[in-house]
């Protein structure tokens, strides 16, 4: 019986691999080369254009500031007056609270956040990207999946906050922040948006301050005519409160004149004590025994007044009220300040946005392709090689059996 060990041909010989791997080392580094020329070759026929725009958005200059200075100035005075005329009206807190103007300051941040918000908004970001064609509507099959495209594309453009995390680089300012792949094309886009946000901006501002005017302009015009009302009922009651006084007194003279009491004579006593004299008078007689000549001259000087106002009481303070509503200033003086500020030029800017300075950060994973490129080679290149090892002794085996 033979003791020899039979042997396994399925067996792999590791050793034998490794040895065709190193025996066709060139060829696999001719297989790897060839695949970094046709990556290396496919980048320079179609190159990857594609890019990172980082724009800062900075807030208004001091310089710029200093042009609404003006305006801020006077809701300080605007707050004056309306406090001296709350003084005036302690009767009724409820107008008080009324007269106080929702006048805004404007400030740097406040332009900022407008300007922002306009941005992140959208509706301006998708007209500029319709506008100026930034993707093509011929690469989509429909209206709906172009119209999807740019809501897409307008969401994926962001406003940061002053923050390095979500770029990596450290700014001060908010950053406008955009992948695209045609750098003349971006920055026509943000001239555009700029100009189109600092319009909006602007007819914001001057329409919410227009409306704060209408809107106390009217409360002042509906405050003067609820004073007059008042003003006039005051002056209807005085009247029939006259009315009603003539004809008691009237009455009152007839009877007297009927008991034929000519001047008063309302009893008092009179009685010393030690060095004081004391009168008791009678005050709950009637009114007749006054006598007929004081009440008749009562009746005369009521009907004979040619000025009733000194005589109808809280009608002096309600036509003062009256006149400060009247008088006020306030609101024109708001608008005229306001007129001069530059939200009524074409100058208008609520950031400060330098299209020029906008960086471009290349996305290029090229290196990555050609790593890749290299080992897709490689690893081809061994198949190849131990393929071709194979053929060639299985061919050996067939030609010497």
């Amino acid at each position: 019986m033979s003791n020899t060990t039979p042997t396994n041909n399925d067996e792999i010989d590791l050793l034998s691999l490794l040895e065709t791997i190193w025996d066709g080392k060139w060829t696999i580094v001719s297989i790897m080369v060839v695949f970094l020329l046709s990556v290396f070759g496919f980048n320079i026929v179609k190159p990857n254009k594609n890019f990172t725009a980082r724009t800062e958005i900075k807030p208004i200059t001091s310089f710029e500031f200093d042009k609404y200075r003006l305006f801020n100035s006077s809701l300080k005075v605007i707050e004056k007056e309306n406090k001296d005329k709350d003084k005036d009206k302690d009767k009724d807190k409820d107008k008080d609270k009324d007269k106080d103007f929702n006048i805004f300051e404007i400030t740097e941040k406040s332009l900022l956040k407008l300007y922002i918000e306009k941005i992140e908004e959208g509706t301006l970001l998708e007209k500029a990207i319709y506008k100026l064609n930034l993707l093509d509507k011929d690469n989509f099959n429909s209206d709906d999946e172009y119209r999807e495209a740019v809501e897409k594309f307008a969401s994926e453009i962001k406003v940061s906050k002053p923050s390095s995390k979500n770029t990596g680089e450290k700014s001060l300012y908010h950053t406008f922040t955009a992948e695209y792949n045609n750098k003349e094309k971006w920055k026509t886009f943000l001239y555009f948006v700029t100009d189109e946000a600092n319009k909006s901006v602007k007819n914001t501002i001057t329409n919410r301050f227009e409306t704060i005017i209408a809107v106390q302009q009217q409360k002042n015009d509906f405050a003067i005519k609820d004073l007059d009302i008042e003003i006039n009922n005051l002056i209807k009651d005085y009247d029939i409160i006259t009315n009603n006084k003539i004809a008691f007194l009237s009455e009152q003279a007839a009877i007297a004149r009927k008991l034929n009491i000519e001047d008063n004579t309302i009893s008092s006593q009179q009685f010393n004590s030690q060095n004081t004299i004391l009168t008791n008078v009678k005050t709950d007689t009637p009114f007749y025994l006054r006598g007929y000549k004081a009440i008749e001259e009562e009746i005369n000087q009521i009907k004979n007044r040619k000025d009733k106002i000194p005589f109808i009481d809280d009608l002096h303070d309600l036509k003062k009220e009256k006149r400060n509503f009247e008088q006020d200033k306030t609101l024109k003086r708001a608008v005229s300040l306001f007129k001069k500020t530059p939200l009524n030029n074409n100058a208008f800017r609520a950031t400060i946005v330098k299209v020029g300075a906008t960086k471009f950060k290349t996305k290029n994973k090229m290196n990555l392709v050609y790593a890749l490129a290299l080992v897709l080679g490689g690893f081809i290149g061994v198949i190849y090689v131990l393929i071709s090892k194979a053929f060639k002794n299985r061919l050996n085996d067939t030609v010497n059996p």
